[in-house]
């Protein structure tokens, strides 16, 4: 009898239960205040994401969206997600209502890996991302300041066209890790005025970070589950390097901090306050303004170094590697090309970028 009362109140207090969530979700689902786009049927805890099995997310994506029409919703466990798979659905998300969509969605791996938005790449869109993103424009991409990295760009260019001729001519030249160096060389550079002594550890903490974010989080399906934050150890491992890396920066922050003001005491009082061009010197003199909407705090100044790496690497290098295959794999393609370089530059050992003729 005891067992049965036991079994009873058990399986009310599992019908409650179900209730509850059942209402709780119904009441969510009032709460969105309009229609939701069409979607797959869910499962309870893991949503859609049995849909995905037995093929490659984007085909699998392809098939329900063929389905479901080009706006659909799928539940990646806890997080919704809008699948937009047609050329005029994205022109009017972001386009057409580009302001609705124009914040990055946020996930607990994004959240670590960007300080919480406070660079550019990840931050939500508002009188902050309009900031950083005017001061990365004027002050790194501007045409006034790509004429000014020309001699730094001929310079590395040079650098690794004189590595890859040295070696016998039948040696094998790895060719990806070359144009990783090239990159990192350059901007490094263009943002510190020099190679770093801790540009190596930095670019590997960095690469690190770039893999765990690109693979897979159980956290980003179920942000509120504590019981997954236990399980999983990629969150840990993110703080680990972005921390390392805050350090990395920090410490090349107070270097220059020193060196102005050793420049300011020894020179003149006008040494300390130059500005000598590069992109961290901007950042810490912006970082006193108090004109500024947002304040410029070192969090953002390393944030923004961070992004400026991260995208300028990694998306430079991999340009740059798949032109190459595909000259490789297009002979008639590659002896164009050499042709066209040989008539515009002729026999001179000139390096400049900015050749008109060249297409």
């Amino acid at each position: 009898m005891d067992e049965l009362t036991i079994g009873s109140f058990c399986l009310v207090a599992l019908a409650t239960l179900a209730v509850a969530l059942a209402i709780k979700g119904a009441l969510r689902g009032k709460e969105t205040g309009g229609k939701l786009p069409p979607g797959p049927w869910n499962l309870p805890i893991i949503g859609s994401l049995h849909h995905l099995v037995g093929a490659p997310p984007h085909r699998a994506l392809l098939r329900l969206a063929r389905r479901h029409g080009p706006l659909m919703l799928v539940r990646l466990g806890e997080v919704p997600t809008l699948i937009v798979s047609t050329s005029e659905a994205a022109m009017e998300v972001m386009k057409a209502r580009d302001p609705d969509f124009a914040s990055q969605p946020r996930s607990v791996t994004l959240d670590i890996a960007s300080s919480g938005g406070k660079g550019i790449i990840l931050a939500p869109y508002g009188e902050h991302w309009w900031q950083v993103r005017k001061i990365c424009v004027v002050e790194l991409l501007s045409a006034r300041q790509v004429q000014r990295l020309e001699p730094i760009r001929q310079e590395e260019v040079r650098r690794l066209v004189e590595s890859i001729a040295s070696p016998a001519l039948s040696a094998p030249v790895n060719l990806t890790r070359a144009l990783e160096a090239l990159t990192n060389d350059i901007i490094a550079r263009a943002v510190f005025g020099g190679r770093c002594r801790q540009q190596g550890e930095y670019l590997r903490l960095l690469k690190e970070l770039t893999t765990l974010v690109a693979g897979f989080n159980l956290t980003d399906l179920f942000p509120s589950s504590r019981l997954v934050r236990c399980l999983t150890t990629t969150d840990r491992r993110l703080r680990k390097s972005y921390d390392q890396m805050v350090r990395i920066v920090d410490s090349i922050i107070e270097e220059r901090k020193l060196e102005k003001e050793k420049a300011s005491v020894s020179l003149s009082p006008s040494a300390g306050t130059k500005d000598e061009g590069d992109f961290l010197d901007v950042l810490l003199r912006l970082h006193k303004d108090d004109t500024l909407i947002v304040p410029l705090t070192t969090e953002i100044v390393s944030a923004l170094i961070s992004d400026v790496f991260g995208a300028a690497t990694d998306s430079t290098a991999s340009t740059l590697e798949w032109a190459m295959v595909e000259l490789i794999k297009n002979p008639r393609a590659m002896v164009k090309a050499k042709q066209e370089v040989r008539n515009t530059f002729g026999q001179t050992r000139s390096t400049l970028t900015s050749a008109v003729d060249l297409h």
